[in-house]
């Protein structure tokens, strides 16, 4: 895409050579007359600076910053716009923190914009901010540029991050990645996979009594807690905020059922936690969807549903919920 560092809108009464003398210094620009032809013209042809008219005959020159700075949000890209005017009236002055970036007042004795000779100083400031414009665009879109660069970066490294930065457990994608390498196993074994949810119910709400950090101590002593609750060979994982997530695989489908983990239940569900502000309890619900190869395959994504739709009943219920999936 070519690219012109300045571009100068002007209407038809504006005298091109005025401003191509005062702008002599800038080797790439372009007249545009008119809004329209501006616009045509930016779409195709970016500027870093861009000097506009007030008084344009089908646009005003605010309005074509507007437009501008619309176009240019879409292709993330900075121009430095430069507005004159006959006079700074409040709709200009309201414009320079969003849409135009400096303005310069060129009023000759008929109260028009078509700047006389004896406008030398303000043409002179006109190609002052011109400079200005022309060193800060370029590095705008740098930083910009850098911008994107990092949050590309920032997305790939958390698509590839595994552990949850808070307990130092596996995060939600660890799960799905190791309930998906267990289903595997199933299929290949037989056994049957089980997929327990514990929800911390009352996490909202020790972070609106107290604040988020104290909420964050809460769990990870239910974290160390729960850990100490199940196998060695046992997934354990920080699923979402304020829920946890384990990863079983067990040798038959009739060994999942309540009684076989209300240790666990009770072990996190009967016990104060300490953090800083004292001894806290915690809420939970806890749900269990369990499946084996002799059903069906198992479902991942039907699985990991199961469990979430059910732990809201569990907490009410106060007791653990379990459901089998079947073919």
């Amino acid at each position: 895409m070519l690219k012109q560092p300045v571009a100068i809108v002007l209407n038809a009464n504006s005298d091109e050579s005025v401003f191509a003398k005062a702008l002599h210094d800038s080797r790439k620009r372009h007249f545009y007359r008119g809004a329209v032809d501006a616009l045509q013209g930016l779409e195709q042809a970016p500027a870093d600076v861009i000097v506009i008219a007030q008084d344009l005959e089908d646009m005003s020159g605010l309005e074509l910053a507007e437009a501008i700075r619309e176009i240019d949000a879409e292709r993330q890209h900075f121009s430095y716009i430069i507005l004159f005017a006959a006079n700074l009236s409040p709709d200009i002055l309201a414009g320079l923190d969003a849409r135009i970036d400096a303005f310069v007042t060129l009023q000759d004795a008929a109260g028009g914009t078509r700047p006389a000779p004896e406008h030398t100083a303000q043409m002179q400031l006109l190609a002052q901010q011109v400079k200005v414009g022309s060193r800060i665009s370029p590095e705008m879109n740098l930083l910009q540029s850098q911008v994107l660069t990092l949050q590309g970066r920032c997305a790939a490294l958390e698509e590839s991050q595994l552990l949850d930065p808070l307990t130092g457990l596996g995060n939600r994608r660890f799960a799905e990645q190791s309930l998906a390498d267990c289903i595997r196993q199933v299929e290949s074994r037989g056994g049957a996979v089980c997929f327990l949810m514990i929800s911390i119910e009352n996490y909202s709400a020790v972070v609106r009594d107290y604040d988020r950090q104290i909420a964050d101590q809460l769990i990870i002593a239910i974290s160390n807690k729960i850990q100490q609750l199940v196998r060695p060979m046992d997934i354990v994982t920080y699923f979402d905020t304020g829920c946890f997530a384990l990863v079983l695989v067990l040798p038959s489908i009739k060994q999942c059922t309540a009684d076989c983990y209300q240790r666990i239940y009770d072990g996190v569900n009967l016990k104060s936690y300490q953090t800083p502000a004292g001894y806290l309890p915690a809420k939970i619900g806890m749900s269990i969807c369990a499946s084996e190869a002799e059903t069906g395959p198992p479902n991942l994504q039907l699985m990991i549903r199961t469990a979430q739709e059910n732990l809201r009943a569990a907490f009410e219920a106060d007791r653990i919920l379990v459901k089998h999936l079947s073919a």
